[in-house]
């Protein structure tokens, strides 16, 4: 009889075991980096650029604004990635460009971004910006570089908004 009374009593004691590990291993995990927070809806019409492929085919490049949230209120990470087909032509070169404005607070400014890690540029991949909490208004434009001064030309300026914590 007694056996029949402790399958249970060990089960409970199992399950209390594997929630307290669980929890001490989720305690104990790192906490995410301010920039690979939360990403934010960004409303845009992207910039528009050109790219001319290594077999001399030209085509449209896109330029999006990526926004993510950070630990710190009002301050937002800024970067604009281009798909590996474009960092293989002749818009890996370009900068992307984002003028912004705070619409709550009025606070403007403008951060220059690379969209392509594989180019040899100081520019960074991605900005920490001090934006100011509320909606945020950006031009997005596709400029060209020092070292490519041809790269993502012609192009055509884009905007968007999206709502900064």
């Amino acid at each position: 009889m007694s056996s029949s009374r402790s399958f249970p009593r060990r089960l409970l004691a199992g399950v209390a075991a594997l929630a307290a590990s669980t929890a001490l291993a989720v305690g104990l995990a790192s906490p995410a980096q301010g920039q690979e927070g939360r990403p934010l809806a960004v409303y845009q019409i992207p910039a528009l650029g050109l790219h001319v492929s290594g077999l001399v085919v030209p085509g449209p490049y896109f330029a999006s604004v990526v926004a993510r949230a950070t630990v710190t209120p009002g301050e937002v990470n800024i970067s604009a990635p281009a798909d590996p087909t474009i960092c293989s032509g002749s818009a890996a070169g370009s900068h992307v460009t984002v003028n912004y404005l705070n619409l709550t607070t009025g606070k403007a400014g403008e951060v220059t971004v690379k969209p392509c890690p594989t180019y040899l540029d100081p520019t960074p991949l991605n900005v920490n910006e001090k934006t100011g909490s509320g909606q945020i208004a950006v031009s997005i434009r596709v400029t060209n570089s020092a070292m490519s001064p041809n790269a993502g030309q012609p192009s055509l300026p884009g905007a968007g908004t999206f709502h900064a914590p």
